[in-house]
């Protein structure tokens, strides 16, 4: 990819998120809950009413918690067994026994 290509990528990028941002503090302002779901390409706003809302961004935000969780202990278990197999590969080789005669 060129630099300008870049660049006006990052530039989009940074006019959507301004967009979103002012979208969601106009609903905060008028005590409504709302949740974005992101895709590649798309992103949903979705409204709740502030009674129903509250349970629902607190299940989401434990939901999400709990997946971060688990995705930073598979993380962390990769990295040992990388660490070992490196460990492993930078040992010199062990004697099997005793040369045959």
């Amino acid at each position: 990819m060129s630099y300008r290509r870049d660049l006006k990528l990052l530039r989009r990028a940074q006019q959507q998120a301004k967009r979103q941002l002012r979208q969601l503090a106009e609903l905060e302002n008028t005590g409504l809950t709302a949740v974005t779901l992101h895709a590649h390409t798309q992103q949903v706003t979705i409204t709740l009413a502030s009674a129903t809302g509250a349970p629902f961004t607190d299940a989401l935000r434990e939901a999400l918690r709990e997946r971060r969780q688990a995705l930073q202990a598979e993380a962390q278990q990769l990295l040992l067994t990388w660490l070992e197999d490196a460990r492993l590969r930078d040992s010199p080789a062990l004697p099997a026994g005793p040369p045959l005669p």
